[in-house]
């Protein structure tokens, strides 16, 4: 069963094919429009639209489409946002040398910058955000009541993987060496935030505003690994020099 990028209902099929090089995309019954103008689109375009956020293209991936390579794409993300923090702990590490600031603070900085380290706790980071976003969603559903029909923990986690893929930007300050790689960041966590929004709204069928609250636990629960670890590694580091 196919559902309508347009305004989500389902869709028995999406087109007839007339002979092998004809065929007639369906309209939706519900809203009257084609059920999936995608299917005509070439790749790249659902690809583009997919960067501007549009619901339609969430839709057709997660749905009609026949990608199943959601695993590839959380490897590239884990090992993209594990390379990119090795790259800001160098950088500190460097300004630390520089400015000649104690041996506890770089010893510490040093043992959370091992590569092995960064992508041990990538890993924990993303898993605990979609285990504590699925978690918090369940739990939603619980209360009201009632699931959204085609809503599933499956889809749901490929949802939160593909719209994490905004993070892969941050690649490019590496390229680019940005001066103001704070700010240029923060721009990047606002975008993936709202790709997460439109994916995270497409599978459970909510507005943004609903699906804010689906994902701010798993929001909270990420920034809290990201910095309490960084602070364990300071702890044990000036433990072990005491």
């Amino acid at each position: 069963m196919y559902i309508c990028i347009n305004c989500g209902a389902e869709c028995k099929e999406l087109f007839r094919r007339y002979c092998p090089s004809v065929l007639k995309i369906l309209k939706c019954e519900k809203c009257g429009l084609l059920a999936d103008k995608y299917i005509e689109y070439d790749p790249v375009i659902v690809f583009v639209d997919l960067i501007l956020i549009e619901k339609p293209a969430y839709r057709h991936l997660l749905y009609n489409s026949n990608f199943k390579s959601y695993w590839k794409i959380s490897i590239i993300l884990w090992l993209a946002e594990s390379f990119r923090a090795w790259s800001l702990c160098d950088i500190n590490e460097t300004e630390l040398t520089a400015s000649k600031v104690d041996l506890v603070h770089n010893n510490g900085l040093q043992d959370h910058c091992n590569i092995y380290n960064l992508l041990l706790h990538t890993a924990l980071a993303f898993a605990a955000f979609i285990c504590m976003v699925i978690v918090v969603t369940e739990l939603k559903w619980f209360i009201i009541g009632k699931k959204p029909y085609k809503y599933s923990i499956k889809d749901l986690s490929c949802a939160l993987i593909v719209g994490g893929c905004g993070k892969l930007l941050g690649l490019l300050g590496i390229v680019w060496q940005h001066i103001a790689s704070g700010p240029y960041y923060l721009l990047i966590q606002g975008y993936t935030v709202l790709c997460l929004l439109t994916a995270y709204s497409v599978v459970c069928k909510s507005g943004r505003g609903g699906s804010l609250i689906g994902l701010i636990a798993g929001f909270l629960l990420y920034g809290y690994i990201c910095t309490s670890i960084s602070k364990l590694h300071l702890n044990i580091s000036n433990i072990t020099l005491t």
